[in-house]
């Protein structure tokens, strides 16, 4: 089975090096603390660990041991999420400390009985992961993010453009009924020159803006202008006692 995303990402930061001599002791610092040691033992070392922490690598390299030893992360193409579950609230309380002391904001959960540090965005969870030193899954993250918006630009441009043809057909429509309802009351014949015009582009064209209308007119026209030329025509449907809706 192929490893997932968190599976990866925990196998290239436990393979990465440390140069740092300074860090490489933070590093064996976490290792000691091994699998057994939770509850209020875990608490206190963390605090010690981060205490001896002297630059932002060597802090960087105590939460990245966290993120091992605690953490998940999901992939980035279906949701922006970073947990980190401890057994205890003693331990989850001093990581907490520990990476609010960091710049890190993480919520609280309880899942099954034990407390949960999470991470809900793409930037939180973006800036974690390069924090530890997790660069690709970072970048994994941002990429998620503004792919995510680029594609919710173009959606709610999509819905626009399609309400804005629906009301332009749904015009072109009334328009056309009020023309017939002239035509057929012999009315058609005594309007404007300019107004049966304006009507017959419209009847021709119902997909084009008013203004692309005013362009065809001749001579062209403004929008404003073919808008008052097209409720003329309505106008005079109307008191004709002609519905240019049925």
């Amino acid at each position: 089975m192929e490893p997932s995303f968190s599976q990866r990402v925990k196998e290239q930061l436990a393979a990465a090096e440390i140069k740092k001599k300074c860090c490489r002791h933070t590093a064996d610092d976490c290792a000691s603390l091994g699998s057994s040691v939770t509850g209020e033992d875990e608490a206190s070392a963390l605090a010690a660990i981060y205490g001896r922490c002297r630059c932002e690598g060597c802090r960087g390299v105590l939460l990245r041991a966290l993120f091992l030893r605690h953490g998940t992360v999901a992939d980035p193409a279906k949701s922006y999420q970073l947990d980190l579950s401890f057994r205890g609230e003693d331990e989850a309380a001093a990581a907490r400390a520990i990476l609010g002391d960091c710049g890190f904001s993480f919520g609280e959960a309880h899942r099954r009985g034990r407390p949960v540090l999470t991470l809900r965005s793409a930037e939180s969870v973006g800036d974690f992961l390069a924090f530890i030193g997790a660069t690709g899954a970072a970048f994994d993250f941002m990429n998620a993010k503004i792919e995510g918006e680029f594609r919710g630009n173009v959606n709610r441009q999509v819905n626009f453009d399609t309400a804005n043809i629906a009301k332009q057909l749904a015009a072109a429509e009334k328009i056309a009924h009020a023309a017939e309802a002239l035509r057929t009351s012999g009315r058609y014949d005594s309007l404007p020159p300019d107004v049966r015009a304006a009507a017959e582009l419209r009847e021709a064209n119902p997909q084009l803006t008013l203004e692309d209308l005013g362009r065809l007119a001749d001579p062209p026209v403004s929008k404003s202008g073919m808008r008052h030329r097209l409720e003329k025509l309505l106008e005079a449907a109307e008191d004709g006692d002609a519905d240019p809706k049925e």
